[in-house]
């Protein structure tokens, strides 16, 4: 059986940190009628755009196709959908309503309208329907599209704008927008979570966060202006506010110090940031940890903190060969039981494409023996919303084997993960969707369908990153 543990790449995750309790979960039983009438004409005026596949228009029997093709590809990839969808018959249900729905001629954004919503319905990161990823955006944006002029964050106080889009101080910073256009923010933020993919209410809301302005922009289609209401501690205030045709900072092209970068501070601890497990010059990335740990030892740093709480995944060897090389006194395996859909281009001897196969993880990674590679101090490791895919392995792998400590907030990814993902874009409309083909336990072999837990849990809540971390080194510095 080949067995590619390869996950979600950074590229197509876009996730910031967020809380899931309180006003979240609220909203989400919100009634959505407020925001569907906004689609039927209430909107500002339209701005005159396009964003490629998404614009085209679609024949009703097009359209019926490509849901024809998902379904089938969805069934002949995926080994077992009740892994993450708790209602099936619901899911079946969903579908069908798609097939009435979707009954005329259509563009791919209306398409995605309906489509994204089992996005929340099958509640896995890795099984999704896309809305457009990073390159496409910035293209588009490069052709002159406007979106929603914020960058923002959602917590459960409610909606904050942070900056204005593209990371610019803004007047309005700080503040929490109460209303879009009319339409109260709870059901806006309710409409965008049901079509935003991931495994629970924690993980979509800080990738919403990151791909607000995009995901408004499809559901609520392109306008000039938007008129918000904002929330004082005195009274309400209403603005007129332009769309921008500036790129979210989440889109961005990020350069290797973005990415990964080392901190000596003081009292003789480090900060080590991880913010994806991949890079396209891999020799660059392990020479980088490698002069990381030899600095650490020499100077003879007692507390390393690694953060991975912005990391969403990547491929597992970045950590095995990059972090656990340096860290693991153990033999180590990074699952236990698994299911495996057999796919023709995976296909070991003996093999038959198409079926499901279930099993164990007995190959274990062997410490490394060169004993003055690795480090002498203590570990933790920050963990967050944003914590998915191979990085959730990689907390799995860490704490079931006591390599470290986690501290922080539950993972973003339930502990049992999906994988091995493929991708299929449909052939009429241009959408692209996502599906695992396979299924991994935690090295302990207990099937947790929960995120993994910290061991020392320490809140978010009201804080930035800065104050996160600095909350989280307090509190695992005397280990």
């Amino acid at each position: 059986m080949n067995f590619n543990t390869s996950y979600f790449s950074s590229q197509a995750f876009k996730p910031n940190s967020k809380t899931s309790t309180g006003w979240l979960k609220r909203l989400l039983g919100t009634s959505l009628a407020g925001a569907l009438m906004v689609l039927c004409g209430t909107q500002a005026a339209k701005a005159d755009e396009t964003l490629g596949h998404f614009s085209a228009v679609h024949s009703a029997e097009a359209i019926q196709a490509d849901i024809n093709q998902w379904v089938h590809w969805v069934h002949t990839t995926h080994p077992d959908l009740t892994h993450s969808i708790k209602d099936i018959d619901g899911f079946y249900g969903r579908i069908d309503t798609l097939r009435d729905r979707l009954n005329k001629p259509m563009t791919s954004e209306q398409v995605w309208r309906e489509f994204a919503i089992l996005n929340s319905i099958m509640a896995d990161g890795h099984l999704s329907i896309d809305d457009g990823s990073n390159a496409q955006w910035r293209k588009w944006v490069e052709q002159g599209a406007k979106l929603f002029p914020f960058e923002v964050a959602l917590s459960d106080q409610g909606l904050k704008v942070v900056s204005e889009l593209g990371g610019a101080p803004s007047v309005h910073d700080g503040k929490y927008i109460t209303e879009i256009n009319s339409v109260p923010v709870t059901e806006v933020v309710a409409t965008l979570l049901q079509r935003t993919e991931g495994d629970n209410v924690a993980f979509r809301s800080a990738l919403l966060t990151r791909r607000f302005a995009m995901t408004y922009r499809l559901m609520y289609g392109a306008t000039n202006a938007f008129t918000l209401k904002f929330h004082t501690d005195e009274v309400g205030e209403s603005v007129r506010v332009s769309a921008l045709n500036k790129a979210p900072v989440s889109i961005k092209q990020r350069t290797f110090d973005d990415n990964f970068n080392l901190k000596l501070l003081d009292n003789q601890q480090a900060l080590l940031t991880i913010k994806q497990f991949g890079w396209n010059e891999p020799d660059a990335y392990f020479q980088f940890m490698a002069e990381t740990f030899e600095r650490l030892n020499k100077a003879q740093i007692k507390h390393l903190m690694i953060d991975i709480s912005d990391n969403t995944g990547g491929d597992d060897v970045y950590w095995k060969q990059g972090i656990l090389k340096y860290i693991a006194t153990a033999p180590y395996r990074h699952g236990s039981t698994y299911q495996v859909r057999i796919l023709e281009k995976y296909r070991d001897p003996g093999e038959v494409v198409g079926s499901v196969l279930s099993g164990e993880l007995t190959k274990m990674t062997e410490p490394e023996t060169d004993l003055s590679l690795l480090f002498k101090g203590k570990v933790s490791v920050l963990t967050g919303p944003l914590t998915y895919s191979s990085s959730v392995l990689f907390a799995n792998t860490i704490q079931d084997y006591g390599f470290a400590t986690l501290v922080g907030t539950p993972t973003g990814g339930r502990s049992s993960q999906s994988g091995g993902i493929q991708f299929l874009t449909l052939k009429h409309t241009g959408i692209r969707a996502v599906t695992p083909r396979f299924i991994l336990d935690r090295p302990s072999g207990k099937r947790q369908m929960t995120p993994v837990q910290p061991d020392i849990a320490v809140s978010q809540q009201g804080v930035n990153k800065a104050e996160f971390i600095a909350k989280a080194l307090s509190a695992t510095y005397s280990l």
